[in-house]
């Protein structure tokens, strides 16, 4: 009779193309990930795969059967999803994957409420700079900023948040303040990019729409770096509404050019299949909706 656990096996090593690879996202050493897959194929009395050095395929029998693999871990899955399906008290553990820029300044403060509104759930929550590359590592969702790209992924709208220029006072009063978005050149400007070159902001006001030319004082792929650089005084960042609306309460920072806005920035939660989410990542999505769109508004309160 064949094993489950063998069959888990045999599907992950197709899915990783390794041995080593299946053997720690299942937490198997890689040994015994070999010799159950060698059991399968006696068992089967074909073979399923070419071990070579550096990559593993799979053989026109082995792709067949992956294929009754997938089903029958699927309905096995679907079972145990059933088994938690009562929506007032979901359970189990919720694998997430987080950008930093969400994480440290958004999602990490709600991961304590949402624990103690769902005590018999548990989160493993990770800060990646490719979150959606950890869905192919057991992630049940990742978070990300967009705009989105063609991933073939199901893609649910946290929330949008607006933004706009920033800048401390005191460099304000050191440099002048820009009265037009045609000054803003002149103005040490900090760019949110990974390289050195000309950037562009695109400004719009009612039904006006401007585009800015500039090269940046500082280039960084850090929206907190930027944020806390222009707190520092060091030059006009365009900055998410969120990540500043702390710093113009206590007036740290202000708005340049007010009411001149860039594109607004939206927020998804990203998943593979929209009909085996389970109750309880379809909690956490619902939670992280209820309690981040409010947190991405320029209201202060």
């Amino acid at each position: 009779m064949l094993d489950l656990g063998d069959l888990n096996v045999f599907a992950k090593v197709v899915e990783t193309e390794s041995l080593t690879n299946a053997g720690r996202l299942l937490g198997l050493p890689k040994s015994t990930v070999s010799r159950r897959l060698s059991r399968l194929e006696e068992h089967l009395g074909v073979q399923l795969l070419h071990r070579g050095t550096r990559v593993v395929t799979v053989t026109g029998e082995g792709r067949l059967f992956f294929e009754y693999c997938l089903r029958v871990i699927g309905v096995i899955r679907d079972g145990e999803r059933a088994l938690q399906c009562d929506p007032a008290h979901p359970q189990g553990v919720v694998r997430v994957a987080i950008p930093y820029v969400l994480g440290q300044s958004l999602i990490g403060p709600l991961l304590a409420e949402f624990l103690e509104i769902y005590p018999d759930l548990r989160l493993v929550s990770v800060l990646s700079d490719d979150p959606v590359g950890r869905l192919r590592d057991g992630f049940d969702v990742a978070l990300t900023v967009g705009p989105l790209i063609d991933s073939g992924l199901i893609a649910v709208k946290l929330g949008v948040t607006g933004c706009g220029a920033f800048s401390a006072p005191g460099y304000l009063e050191r440099k002048g303040a820009p009265q037009s978005h045609v000054e803003l050149p002149r103005f040490d400007l900090l760019a949110a990019d990974t390289l050195e070159r000309r950037q562009k902001w695109t400004l719009q006001k009612d039904d006006h729409q401007v585009t800015v030319e500039f090269t940046p004082k500082l280039v960084s792929n850090d929206l907190i770096l930027l944020r806390d650089a222009a707190l520092a005084g060091s030059g006009i960042a365009n900055l998410p509404a969120f990540l500043c609306k702390q710093a113009l309460a206590t007036g740290g920072i202000v708005e340049v050019l007010p009411g001149w806005r860039t594109s607004d920035i939206g927020f998804f939660a990203l998943f593979a299949d929209p009909k085996g989410v389970p109750i309880r990542v379809r909690t956490l999505i619902d939670f992280l909706v209820e309690r981040l769109r409010p947190r991405l508004s320029w209201d202060i309160n």
